[in-house]
């Protein structure tokens, strides 16, 4: 029976995300904020609510961080899985390389921001962290630089941005209204899958670091996939990839409220082992903004030489999580 709610719940999340493209191009257009910082900061913010509720869901109802932890880490390695097979389906050339050069601060903080979850998580295992406000000091850092980054890339999408009236017919607050909507109902679906994955854990006994990192992590980036999924139909690249580095960015700053929810000590509770899947979304981040800052025009089997990679990591990442499962 938990199998069937994890299909119905998952059909529900891809049904309510099919529409939060339209709407977040609609929003950049009638804004003038750009592609890229609506796909970064709006969309990939309102398509990470799904970890959001469900770790919140995690940490306070069923005290499992370990969970809502696998969830993020496991949602920004699928995030990056993404990028490959959107660039499959791309029909102009490398997807990579159609997108405009802010994509490579958006993809630079989501690695930093990476980067300092990694160094917490290796720090807290050997040290007592200190807190302030509720907040572990990581997690103040993690915040700050989630701000301050985004504050950077909207002064430099403000300048270059050109409207273009692409969407005459559909009325501004039309658009905010629906999207409002659709999380709302996104949020309501997360806290069901948060008990799903913890009767899934209990059941299979393969541990709640392992079903985080694979079976929740999927299931809550399946608006991410959609979303991007269809701004590549809609011909705007920029939204797509904006979501996706976006979504990673706003994934690790969600950690921050994880930490602010447990009671105890968060960094220090989290297993050794998510480090696996949160180093192979760092290298696989690394990947893609090598190819942003060299961009080719030769695609391999129609997909940038990137992509091969990213889906090859992602595998080999996903069979030590199956067979270190028993960690977590």
């Amino acid at each position: 029976m938990v199998w069937v709610q994890f299909v119905v719940c998952a059909f529900l999340v891809v049904l309510v995300g099919s529409r939060l493209s339209f709407y977040g191009d609609v929003i950049a257009e009638k804004s003038g904020l750009g592609r890229l910082w609506i796909g970064a900061v709006l969309i990939g913010g309102v398509t990470s609510l799904p970890e959001l509720a469900t770790g919140l869901s995690a940490v306070i109802l069923v005290k499992r961080p370990n969970l809502a932890a696998g969830g993020i880490f496991g949602s920004c390695l699928f995030n990056l899985l993404i990028l490959a097979l959107m660039d499959g389906i791309y029909r102009g050339g490398p997807l990579l390389s159609a997108v405009s050069g802010g994509q490579i601060l958006s993809a630079s903080l989501s690695l930093l921001m990476m980067a300092l979850a990694a160094l917490s998580l290796l720090l807290a295992s050997k040290f007592s962290i200190p807190s302030f406000l509720g907040f572990q000091v990581p997690s103040i850092l993690i915040l700050l630089a989630y701000l301050i980054g985004y504050r950077i890339i909207l002064s430099r999408e403000r300048r270059v941005f050109k409207r273009r009236n692409l969407y005459p017919h559909v009325g501004s607050s039309g658009a905010y209204l629906w999207f409002f909507i659709m999380s709302v109902v996104m949020v309501a679906l997360a806290v069901w899958l948060a008990y799903i994955g913890n009767e899934i854990s209990r059941v299979t006994g393969w541990g709640c670091t392992f079903v985080g990192l694979l079976f929740l992590a999927v299931v809550t980036s399946l608006p991410e996939l959609v979303v991007s999924f269809t701004a590549v139909r809609l011909g705007a690249p920029d939204l797509a990839v904006g979501n996706v580095f976006g979504s990673n960015a706003f994934n690790v700053a969600i950690l921050a409220f994880f930490d602010f929810a447990y009671r105890g000590d968060f960094w220090h509770s989290l297993a050794t082992s998510q480090l696996l899947a949160l180093t192979s979304a760092m290298g696989m981040t690394g990947l893609t903004l090598f190819a942003l800052t060299h961009p080719k025009r030769r695609a391999f089997w129609g997909m940038g030489w990137e992509s091969p990679l990213l889906i090859l990591i992602y595998l080999v990442t996903s069979w030590f999580l199956f067979v270190l499962r028993k960690l977590g």
